[in-house]
């Protein structure tokens, strides 16, 4: 589709600003709504183009504008607006006519989350405000058509507040279920393993069986401060030059047996990050692949460096999951696999945190049950 031309087109008057409202663009429809002149308006800051009537003491269009659009981008949401009086200056002298208009700002978000532009769209309805002797009661008709439209846009987004705080509070119970599970299993060892103590036979069997098991306990405690100071947000991560050849060669050396194929450039790869939490960031990719696939199945790491960023690939031929679900598996108490694997189910969610707060971004892929899971991790070059 020719979406170029579909803006030349619509019939709608339309005005694109960067973030910094300046405008970018505009389409036909609006320069004949605003009488204004192509060249007249690019470059120029919105309020720069239109200003507020002079001559207008209770002039306050440029005001509740830069409202509407500073809630635009803060929110990253569209706001819809009630009638505005914003007079436009018309013809040689400049001279303001009264106008009044229906707006609509909407943020055009691209994929990484950040506004790159607001769609600024609006309709005259000049005429519908003028053309009753009644101007006021025309006006408050208006409004309420545009109010019950904010309003239906206001309860569908609460019956989406509703459905997920619904599913969080199922995933918590769920959590919870996991926590208890987890927790029996190394403490029924460790009581096992003491009673063999006091017997004073095995001796030796029960003390590797405490040292596992303590440290099973011991990292999902850690998990658990992890998770809890994502969500307090008081997880910090202490920034500086670090190749990821290094964050890569210590995260396959603590996977034990299982068969890792290690890709990675002959050049250093250096981000400006916390070693340590990197190195948590990989070995929580590698122990989810290594629980969720085959015994002997081989897991493959990849490093790349292109276009200013680091790339990490972790692949693996486990389980997989349905490829609807590959962002709830970063959220706080989620598992998306029915699985009898152990672990609480925290690990991507702080992986999430960690790789933000370093200014990158990690995401999941698989192409369905039983066909194995991506895992891919980008990251800022540095220098």
């Amino acid at each position: 589709m020719d979406f170029g031309l579909l803006f030349e087109c619509t019939p709608s008057p339309y005005l694109v600003l960067d973030p910094g409202l300046v405008i970018v663009e505009v389409n036909p429809a609006y320069l004949s709504a605003t009488g204004k002149e192509r060249a007249e308006l690019l470059g120029k800051h919105i309020f720069t183009a239109f200003p507020d009537n002079p001559d207008l003491l209770a002039a306050d269009g440029v005001r509740n504008l830069r409202r509407s659009l500073d809630t635009v981008l803060r929110t990253g949401r569209a706001d819809t607006m009630p009638i505005q009086r914003y007079d436009i200056a018309t013809g040689p002298d400049g001279v303001f006519e009264e106008r009044h208009w229906s707006p609509v700002n909407t943020p055009l978000v691209d994929r990484d989350g950040v506004i790159r532009y607001v769609l600024h769209r609006v309709e005259d309805v000049t005429e519908l405000v003028a053309v009753r002797p009644d101007a006021r009661l025309e006006r408050l008709e208006v409004d309420l058509f545009v109010r019950s439209r904010e309003l239906k846009v206001a309860n569908d987004r609460l019956a989406e507040v509703g459905a997920a705080l619904r599913r969080e509070h199922l995933a918590k119970d769920r959590f919870f279920a996991a926590v208890a599970h987890e927790l029996r299993n190394p403490l029924g060892a460790l009581r096992a393993a003491a009673e063999v103590l006091t017997g004073d036979v095995g001796e030796h069997a029960a003390l590797g069986v405490l040292e596992r098991q303590v440290t099973a306990l011991n990292r999902m405690t850690e998990d658990l401060l992890d998770a809890g100071r994502v969500i307090s947000g008081g997880l910090r991560v202490d920034r500086l030059p670090v190749d990821l050849r290094e964050v890569v060669a210590d995260g396959v050396s603590g996977i034990g047996a299982r068969p890792v194929l290690v890709t990675v450039p002959p050049a250093e790869v250096r981000v400006l990050g916390d070693r340590v939490r990197l190195g948590q960031v990989l070995g929580n990719l590698l122990s989810n692949a290594v629980k969720y696939s085959p015994a002997g199945s081989t897991v493959t790491v990849t490093l790349t460096a292109d276009a200013g960023a680091a790339e990490l690939v972790v692949l693996d031929d486990g389980i997989g999951f349905d490829g609807a679900h590959s962002d709830e598996l970063f959220e706080s108490f989620t598992r998306v696999a029915d699985t009898h694997a152990s672990g609480l189910g925290v690990g991507l969610f702080v992986v999430r945190a960690v790789v933000g707060l370093h200014g990158g971004t990690v995401t999941a892929h698989s192409d369905g049950p039983g066909t194995g899971a991506r895992f891919t991790l980008r990251l800022p070059l540095f220098g």
